[in-house]
């Protein structure tokens, strides 16, 4: 059987549709578990394929590029991975513009292209069934013809491909064409024989597969995938690839509970009986707590970990971070110790996971506030007011709050990991940065409404304090705003 030996990624678009988080991370390097699509997709060709040299195309943001792929060769030192220039005339050009370098049949896979659970070894089988083949391309078969129009119909008689259409209005069928490509050196003649599309000024890829499919002597065949195939075009695209791994993988990530307790003895055991067997651990930070707060959580089996706040108040922010790197978990959900929120939202913040980096809770629904808490409408205004400027300051990277203060939320693990270094306060106003610091670092914050009870302890709100909160909130928005070295 022959071998696919080279392989090319065309990772230099600028991904304009997937603005504003393309203006600052290219779409080949956006993150689906822990892993950048691009190096997901050498993945594919070398477990795959064995290839031993990669071409990948760069040109947008192409410093994040380069190192991204210093990054990858040091997970695959045996393969040849090189950066190629774009040439800014579209795909078939940049691809042609490797003819130099490739005498052989090679691989071709689009950077913003992620294949999930995928057969690409089926491209073996075509290339063994037809030999004499001038190109393959893959192909999946859907009922939903959007996804045609956005890409380019197939039309099949067999295996061999008679027809291609670039963004069909009508598609003839329900065969979507993939961005993945077995070409033979044949397609650096038929470049140069195409014509340029008068639509996009330029030679499209497809009009060049479509001349090889005409009139090639050994035709244009069709690999047949099995594969969930994700084209990010926009930022929902991302989201929805995040989302649907995520879900098929969610039973094996485990979630703990962090608490942070100071004199809690009152509330803390109802939290943890209502918290019980919905995570696999749960995790006390207790500041010096003089009652019998500690004895309860240590009887309800929970984790209790010594915080040497000796007792200072309002400690929160350090509890909470301290509880997150103590935990085992791959999601990490922190609570109130007060009884003010319950365990009836943990399904809603679980599924919010699936396709975000943290989700916060809010209580500006007055539907879901509990009469008699202390959540009046003070309160409320000033932190409406709060999570509205961490929007404003932020705006391009589309964040949407309207509660800047609700110790009720989840964050996976990885994330915090990212931003620890940048985390600093100590007080309540730690949610605040933990907002920020996602948002500043491109991801994705997502605030979903929650229930709020009277807490046990209820503590009076003037109009002093909510000034004071908002003065202090505002220092630190400028603070992570316009500090020196913060872009």
């Amino acid at each position: 059987m022959k071998k696919i030996r080279v392989g090319v990624i065309a990772a230099a678009g600028k991904g304009t549709r997937a603005y504003p988080r393309t203006g600052f991370i290219p779409k080949p390097l956006f993150e689906i578990e822990s892993k950048s699509i691009l190096e997901r997709n050498v993945e594919l060709l070398v477990k795959t394929f064995g290839v031993g040299r990669i071409f990948i195309l760069v040109g947008h943001l192409k410093e994040q590029v380069l190192a991204e792929i210093q990054k990858i060769k040091a997970v695959f030192p045996l393969v040849q991975i090189e950066p190629a220039p774009w040439t800014e005339k579209g795909l078939a050009a940049d691809v042609a513009s490797l003819a130099p370098q490739i005498k052989e049949s090679f691989l071709t896979i689009l950077g913003d292209e992620f294949y999930y659970k995928t057969d690409h070894q089926l491209f073996l089988e075509t290339l063994a069934r037809y030999p004499n083949l001038a190109a393959s391309i893959g192909v999946v078969k859907t009922t939903l013809l959007s996804r045609i129009r956005k890409n380019y119909s197939v039309e099949l008689k067999g295996d061999q491909i008679v027809n291609l259409v670039e963004k069909p209005e009508n598609p003839p069928n329900q065969i979507l064409g993939l961005g993945s490509y077995l070409f033979t050196p044949e397609y650096f003649r038929y470049f140069a024989e195409t014509p340029i599309s008068p639509k996009s000024k330029i030679v499209e890829i497809t009009d060049v597969i479509d001349k090889m499919a005409k009139e090639s002597t050994g035709g244009v065949f069709a690999t047949k995938l099995s594969c969930t195939y994700f084209n990010i075009n926009s930022m929902q695209d991302y989201h929805h690839a995040v989302y649907e791994v995520r879900n098929d993988l969610f039973p094996r990530f485990k979630t703990s509970l962090v608490i942070p307790t100071q004199n809690n003895e009152r509330s803390i055991s109802d939290v943890l009986v209502d918290f019980k067997g919905k995570v696999k651990e749960i995790i006390i930070v207790d500041n010096a707590s003089q009652d019998k707060t500690v004895e309860s959580a240590r009887k309800e089996k929970a984790s209790v970990i010594d915080f040497l706040g000796d007792g200072v108040q309002n400690q929160i922010g350090e509890q909470v971070r301290r509880g997150i790197e103590k935990a085992d978990g791959d999601i990490i959900v922190a609570v109130a110790p007060d009884g003010s929120f319950r365990s009836k939202d943990f399904p809603k913040l679980m599924e919010y996971m699936k396709d975000s980096d943290m989700v916060i809770g809010t209580r500006t629904t007055r539907q879901m506030i509990e009469q008699g808490s202390n959540l009046k409408p003070l309160p409320r205004l000033a932190n409406l007011i709060m999570g509205k400027m961490i929007e404003i300051f932020w705006w391009g990277q589309e964040p949407r709050f309207t509660d800047a203060n609700c110790e009720y939320f989840a964050i996976w693990k990885e994330s915090f990991l990212k931003i620890r270094p940048r985390l600093s306060a100590k007080d309540d106003q730690f949610i605040a940065e933990f907002m920020i610091e996602i948002v500043k670092s491109h991801m994705r914050c997502i605030e979903i409404p929650v229930s709020y009870y009277k807490p046990v302890e209820n503590s009076r709100y003037s109009a002093v304090r909510m000034f004071m909160e908002l003065f202090r909130l505002i220092l630190l928005v400028f603070k992570k705003k316009f500090a020196p070295g913060e872009k």
